[in-house]
């Protein structure tokens, strides 16, 4: 698969999330130590559109 090819290459790299501890797919240059997944730490307008309803966690 196209993504292994990337990791063997070192163009992307499994990062560690500082917060829930699950592994990432980042680039090399990501800072590990203060790795935050989207998960844990949406971006700021994640699903704040008016036609979404806002973001819904279960």
């Amino acid at each position: 698969w196209r993504l292994v090819k990337f990791v063997d290459t070192g163009m992307l790299t499994l990062t560690k999330c500082s917060c829930c501890g699950g592994h990432f797919v980042t680039e090399p240059y990501e800072n590990a130590r203060q790795f935050v997944c989207g998960m844990c730490e949406p971006p700021a307008r994640a699903g704040k559109g008016r036609a979404s309803g806002g973001l819904r966690l279960h």
